[in-house]
């Protein structure tokens, strides 16, 4: 039967005793150390204005304070619980446990400093934000934007308020990058900083695109309006109105129905047509800012293509002008009775006319060239036919006459 070793035992109680009891009261103070942390941190966290305002509503447990106490609980924990296997003498447990700590003490400062360079910047950006947008409200510039008419493009927020926005972004991109920067961890901040970055490159090429944009459409809508009321006063209306383009003017004394479509006049058509070009010239300009040239090539040839569009088709405007002023002047010249003659004249230059004009687009011009000339041959095959049926006696008698009468 084995004996007890009482004095083996007794001097193991005398060196572990005290450890084991030492290790106790680390956990106890590592853990009433951690509670006090946990609680001193989510007070102050969650005091600070942005944080407050963001945990509004939110559930306690899901705020920011209460996360980061919950963090820095654990840590403390952790280092009481390294402390107390250290005083135990479990060298191959704490080994590891200390590299860890060691880790994360070398991080904190790093994190730190993020936070403090982002937080430093977020309250530099919002107060930039709020004084661009209390000047700007102060020179009332929301009302002369709508006047521009240019409030649609902002939408409800106006233009204090979007270019606060746009400064606070130009602020806190470089916030943010430097931030990253700061935590050193290259797996996380090298891909975040090149997105930034590029963002960053290109937000002065979008803002000059957008100004350039802008711009064009203040002066188009400036041309347009003009274009309403100087044709109008110059008689284009009634001059297209009297050849038969366009809408009649209506009756003295019609009321306009409410809701009801606005009338399109000729003058409001030249004015729309004369925004949508110089909207597209802008376009153009905008696009080769933001370095899209398959997109700024695109709109260079639809810009191309609807000049041509746009001057083939007042060439048969003018066309169908002239064919009807020449239709009216035979027929006051006849008072009416050579319809027929008046109606071939119209038709002849309408059709001339469209000829033109299509040559003129590029569009399909050899079809145009051959179905002109099919026109014209089939006219005089007709008309050389209508003679020499029609008028087999005339032209037996003028034949005769030419004969008598010539060299014997």
């Amino acid at each position: 039967m084995p004996t007890i070793d009482y004095y083996r035992a007794q001097d193991m109680m005398m060196d572990w005793g005290p450890r084991i009891l030492i290790a106790v009261v680390i956990l106890f103070a590592a853990h009433a150390l951690a509670k006090a942390a946990q609680w001193g941190l989510a007070r102050i966290i969650d005091r600070i204005p942005g944080v407050k305002q963001h945990n509004a509503g939110a559930d306690p447990k899901d705020t920011a304070g209460y996360q980061l106490g919950q963090l820095g609980y654990w840590l403390v924990l952790l280092i009481g619980l390294i402390a107390a296997l250290s005083m135990l003498g479990l060298n191959s447990i704490v080994a590891p446990l200390n590299g860890l700590l060691l880790e994360v003490t070398a991080f904190i400062p790093n994190l730190i400093g993020a936070v403090v360079i982002f937080f430093v910047g977020f309250i530099v950006a919002t107060l930039a934000r709020r004084v661009v947008e209390a000047g700007l409200a102060a020179a009332r510039m929301d009302a002369w934007l709508e006047r521009a008419g240019l409030s649609r493009v902002t939408g409800a927020s106006g233009l204090s308020k979007t270019v606060g926005t746009l400064v606070f972004v130009l602020i806190i991109i470089p916030v943010t990058i430097a931030a990253l920067q700061q935590l050193g961890v290259s797996a996380i901040s090298d891909p975040a900083v090149a997105v930034l970055a590029t963002v960053l490159d290109a937000l002065p090429r979008i803002l000059a695109a957008a100004i350039v944009l802008a711009i064009a459409f203040v002066i188009g809508r400036w041309v347009a309006s003009l274009l309403e009321q100087l044709l109008p006063s110059l008689g284009f209306d009634r001059s297209l109105q009297g050849l038969g383009v366009g809408q009649a003017e209506p009756p003295p004394g019609t009321v306009e129905v409410e809701g009801a479509a606005p009338r399109l006049t000729p003058s409001k058509v030249v004015a729309r047509l004369a925004l949508v070009a110089i909207m597209l010239f802008s376009a153009v300009e905008a696009a080769r800012l933001l370095a899209f040239a398959a997109i700024a090539g695109m709109l260079a040839e639809i810009l191309d293509l609807a000049g041509h569009v746009l001057f083939g088709g007042v060439i048969i405007a003018i066309g169908v002008m002239v064919a009807n002023f020449l239709s009216a002047l035979i027929d006051r010249s006849t008072n009416g009775a050579d319809g027929f003659a008046s109606d071939i004249v119209k038709w002849a230059t309408i059709a001339l006319a469209t000829a033109m004009g299509l040559r003129f687009m590029g569009i399909a011009d050899e079809i145009v060239i051959l179905a002109f000339g099919l026109i014209l041959g089939s006219a005089a095959v007709a008309a050389a036919l209508a003679f020499g049926i029609g008028g087999r006696e005339a032209a037996a008698r003028l034949l005769e006459k030419w004969t008598k009468g010539g060299p014997k």
